[in-house]
C-alpha cells in the first residue's frame, strides 16, 4: 500500500492500524536482526535503515547503542518522523533509495525491510493492485548496487521482504491479516533468484538466511485462520532453516514466505 494515499476511504484508517503494528514490531525485528550483526563482530556503530518508515526501529537501534541513520523517500515519512521523534537528534533523511546521499564505504552495518517490493510499482488500494513500472528491474538493481555502496567491505548488509517465489502474499492487501495470491514471477515482490542477480550483477554475493525468530504472526494473527495457521507455519519454517543452516539456501529460498537476504561486497559468502 502506498502510505501517503491517505485520502481515499478508509485508507487513513488502515494506514493507522498498520504504523501501530509497525511500532510494536520494530523491537522485534532489531532484536532479530542485532543477533546477525553480532556474527560480524564490526567494532563500528554505524547503521543505515533503508526505507525506515516512521523510524521505530531507528529509535530502537539507538536506544541499543548504534548510531543509526534512516532513509525514506516519503515526504509523509517525514512528517511523521517529526511527529513520533519531537525531540529526538536521531538522523532521519529525504531520499531516493535509488540514490543515496552518502559516500563510498561508510556504513558498516545497513539493513532494508519490507522496503524494495514497493520499488519501481505503482500501488493502490480498495481494492489492493500492483502495476510495474517499465523500470523496474533496474531501479531495483540500482537500490542493491547503493546499499552494498554505503557499506565498507566488512559490512552486514540484509535485506528482507516478502517472497515472491511463494504464491500467498501475507502482507499486502486492503486490510491487516488480508492475503493475496499471485502467480510467480510476481509484479510485487522479487524472489531470491532476483536479489542474487541484482548483488552478482553489482559484483556482490547473496546467501538465504534461516527465518526462525524473524516473523511474530501479527498481522495474520488477527484472524482466526491465521491463529491455526500459526503453530503450522514455525513448523514448516523450523523445517525449512535446518535444511538452510546445511547450505542448501537455494533449494529451500522458493519455498520461505518470507526472505531474509544477506549481501557481501567482500566475496566471503559461499558460492
Amino acid at each position: 500500500m502506498d502510505a501517503t494515499r491517505t485520502n481515499e476511504p478508509g485508507v487513513a484508517d488502515l494506514l493507522s492500524e498498520a504504523e501501530a503494528f509497525e511500532e510494536r514490531a520494530a523491537t522485534q525485528r532489531v532484536t532479530f536482526l542485532t543477533k546477525l550483526f553480532a556474527e560480524g563482530s564490526h567494532s563500528s556503530q554505524r547503521l543505515l535503515d533503508v526505507g525506515c518508515g516512521n523510524g521505530y526501529a531507528v529509535r530502537e537501534w539507538s536506544d541499543r547503542g548504534l548510531d543509526a541513520v534512516g532513509v525514506d523517500i516519503s515526504l509523509y515519512r517525514l512528517s511523521r518522523w517529526f511527529g513520533e521523534h519531537p525531540a529526538s537528534n536521531r538522523p532521519f533523511v529525504i531520499a531516493d533509495a535509488c540514490a543515496l546521499p552518502f559516500r563510498d564505504g561508510i556504513f558498516h552495518r545497513v539493513v532494508s525491510s519490507g522496503m524494495i517490493e514497493h520499488v519501481g510499482v505503482e500501488e493502490s488500494s480498495m481494492p489492493y493492485t500492483v502495476v510495474a513500472r517499465t523500470d523496474r528491474e533496474e531501479k531495483r538493481r540500482r537500490v542493491v548496487a547503493e546499499i552494498a555502496r554505503v557499506a565498507d567491505s566488512a559490512a552486514t548488509i540484509l535485506i528482507d521482504c516478502p517472497n515472491g517465489s511463494f504464491p500467498i502474499d501475507f502482507w499486502h492487501g486492503d486490510g491487516l491479516g488480508a492475503f493475496r495470491t499471485h502467480g510467480v514471477p510476481d509484479v510485487l515482490l522479487p524472489s531470491f533468484g532476483d536479489l542474487r542477480r541484482w548483488a552478482e550483477g553489482c559484483g556482490y554475493r547473496a546467501m538465504v538466511l534461516p527465518l526462525t525468530g524473524r516473523l511474530a504472526f501479527r498481522q495474520v494473527g488477527s484472524r482466526w485462520w491465521g491463529r491455526l495457521l500459526a503453530p503450522l507455519m514455525r513448523l514448516y519454517l523450523w523445517c525449512l532453516d535446518g535444511a538452510t543452516r546445511m547450505g542448501m539456501g537455494r533449494v529451500t529460498a522458493p519455498f520461505y514466505p518470507y526472505l531474509v537476504v544477506e549481501i557481501r561486497t567482500g566475496g566471503r559468502l559461499p558460492a
